[in-house]
């Protein structure tokens, strides 16, 4: 029996309503409680399983539904239809759903109202791998982003196949495109994409490992796990339309208050929508925006408003040490 449908059975002996076809909204989680919602998760996995491994997103999706049960009501409401893991195709070079995707799919969600009124015309993910990423995406719009296109590319030609596979066994449909980051599509799509999703290669490697074939292209980032995002940043300006908003992951490592002062000078605005630590690795999902209001030699700060006090920097520091492992961060609630 495969071990994801496996896990559902037995945790639905365990948890009432589980169901690994939602996901829940945790922006509200205080920080005690979601410490203790995962130590239960984490818990009720090794009970069930014992010393055997379990698949991590079964494992996300149950730390959700113990957030539901704990604490239901007006606090928490269900979400929409995400890629569900049991779905989600697989290849042996191809990088499939791990911390970092959900935490850019929860980032996702958490915006989701906003990104409606965005009305986005055109949807883009780069490094789209296993597929689990844009196929929610376009779930969680669903029928109300009427006349979206949704475009992903991938320079792993395995996973274009391995997203086509995870697409069609959702009902969704995207255009697909073996490339290196937008290489080819940079003139056509130039000042039009008004989503652009991005899981880069963010791991600190050695500089001979960025592109190579297969896998390791999907987490060779080179010096300061930077090389990639270096490259994709000035792509993404590009593409993005005056309108248009970019998600992307980094890691501690990739000194993302730099990333952000890197973007203000070109008139962006950012805020982290999501940071997650683990014993490994601390990510951070940042949200970038065209901002006219922002002055080009401005070096100092991190925007998330249109009013950016000295110093913010150092305020966003000392808010992501504070935040737990599944925490949201709510360092700013106003979007544009």
């Amino acid at each position: 029996m495969d071990e994801n449908v496996n896990f559902q059975e037995k945790a639905a002996s365990a948890i009432p309503h589980f169901s690994i076809n939602y996901r829940f909204n945790v922006n509200l989680i205080p920080t005690s409680w979601s410490n203790c919602l995962f130590d239960l998760s984490v818990s009720i996995c090794f009970q069930v399983f014992g010393d055997q491994k379990f698949d991590v997103g079964c494992f996300h999706d149950l730390n959700m539904i113990l957030v539901f049960i704990v604490m239901p009501g007006n606090s928490f409401e269900m979400s929409y239809k995400i890629a569900q893991i049991r779905l989600v195709s697989s290849h042996p070079e191809v990088y499939e759903p791990c911390d970092d995707s959900f935490a850019l799919v929860d980032a996702l969600l958490s915006d989701r109202n906003n990104l409606l009124e965005l009305k986005p015309m055109l949807c883009m993910e780069v490094g789209c791998g296993s597929g689990y990423v844009i196929t929610s995406l376009m779930l969680m719009l669903g029928e109300e982003a009427n006349g979206a296109q949704f475009i992903a590319t991938d320079i792993n030609h395995h996973a274009i196949r391995v997203t086509q596979e995870t697409m069609e066994a959702h009902g969704v449909y995207a255009e697909l495109i073996n490339t290196d980051v937008a290489s080819g599509l940079e003139n056509r799509l130039a000042g039009s994409v008004d989503l652009l999703v991005v899981n880069p290669p963010y791991v600190p490697t050695p500089e001979d490992e960025v592109g190579r074939e297969g896998i390791a292209s999907a987490w060779a980032g080179g010096e300061n796990g930077r090389s990639v995002i270096d490259k994709i940043l000035p792509v993404a300006e590009k593409l993005l339309s005056k309108r248009g908003w970019l998600y992307m992951v980094t890691l501690t490592a990739n000194n993302p208050s730099q990333i952000c002062r890197q973007m203000m000078k070109k008139g962006y605005a950012s805020k982290i929508v999501v940071q997650r630590s683990t014993v490994e690795e601390s990510l951070h999902i940042i949200k970038f925006w065209k901002d006219n209001d922002i002055e080009a030699d401005t070096n100092d700060a991190i925007t998330n408003s249109k009013a950016v006090p000295l110093g913010i920097v150092d305020s966003v520091r000392s808010q992501i040490q504070r935040l737990s492992f599944w925490g949201s961060s709510d360092i700013n609630t106003t979007t544009n």
